[in-house]
């Protein structure tokens, strides 16, 4: 599940969903999307909430784009130093986010591990998007990985460069 720029284009609908969708009865019963499922369930504040999963806040320190949330400025010049001022090498630590840690608290049972693999894609995706539009100066990489025993879980990270030239 590894890729320098994720693209989410298969998706599945989660497995939770699905069994939500299962137990209603009729013909609309198809059409009903996760909107629905947010709606039923009162969601709406925790898709506010996710919002800034999706569309985090950055910091710029010393020449880096960092997450806001990850950013501590004596941990980013430690890393500085480890990996002798390469930019793109203490972003792609520093912003590592690994979903079974960022939501180590959510019952592991009740969540497929297929859907928390999506949602890293998805993660992925939106953070290159966003992160390119807010500098535009910068050439953006998310990458998107996970242990191929699924032990670990998904992590998304992202490091950036300057383009020759600029």
């Amino acid at each position: 599940m590894s890729t320098a720029k994720p693209r989410w284009t298969e998706r599945v609908l989660p497995r939770f969903f699905l069994q939500w969708r299962s137990q209603w009865v009729g013909p609309a019963v198809a059409d009903m999307s996760p909107f629905d499922y947010i709606n039923e369930q009162s969601g709406l504040r925790f898709l506010i909430a996710g919002a800034w999963v999706f569309c985090p806040e950055t910091t710029e320190y010393r020449g880096c784009v960092l997450l806001s949330e990850r950013f501590n400025a004596e941990n980013v010049d430690t890393w500085l130093e480890h990996f002798d001022g390469s930019v793109g090498d203490v972003e792609a630590m520093v912003n590592q986010t690994n979903l079974n840690d960022a939501f180590g608290i959510v019952d592991a049972d009740e969540i497929d591990d297929e859907d928390v693999a999506q949602l890293a894609l998805a993660i992925g995706e939106c953070w290159q998007g966003v992160i390119s539009t807010r500098y535009p100066d910068r050439d953006i990489t998310v990458t998107v990985s996970g242990d191929e025993d699924g032990s670990y879980g998904p992590t998304v990270t992202f490091s950036s460069r300057k383009p020759t030239g600029t």
